[in-house]
């Protein structure tokens, strides 16, 4: 018997796997990304909340999916490899990518990996801040 929940997760990977995103990870890794709510990042709730994978001029002009959704609400687990740059642009309002800044450079200057952020996330689908959402820094 088909159940609400089943109806939704159908939709939901029909739909992220119609994404030139899905198609590219394939082709770079070999393997579907994974996809699991044990996953670093919640694809399921990037869906819902409307965010979809953007080009990023930082990486090959590859795509890639937002740190958070525009509430804010983190969409990378604490865990994930790139996390530490979310917070960094929300305490910046600068792009460490555009910027050359390491991961081992962020942790000097107090940026750690994973943890809480606190101010509104870019509502831009790469992460990259935008104008009036800087605190007053021009980028």
């Amino acid at each position: 018997m088909a159940t609400p929940e089943n109806e939704e997760e159908k939709k939901f990977q029909a739909k992220i796997r119609a994404t030139p995103w899905f198609s590219e990870f394939k082709e770079k890794y070999g393997e579907e990304p994974n996809l699991s709510s044990s996953a670093d990042y919640d694809y399921r709730k990037a869906v819902k909340g409307g965010a979809m994978p953007q080009r990023d001029k930082y990486d090959n002009n590859s795509y890639h999916w937002p740190s958070a959704l525009p509430s804010g609400e983190m969409l990378k687990s604490k865990d994930h490899p790139t996390a530490w740059k979310e917070k960094y642009m929300r305490a910046t309002g600068k792009n460490p990518d555009a910027t050359g800044v390491t991961e081992e450079a962020a942790k000097k200057m107090g940026y750690k990996k994973g943890g809480s952020v606190k101010s509104s996330a870019s509502s831009r689908a790469d992460g990259i801040a935008i104008r009036g959402k800087t605190r007053g820094k021009i980028l």
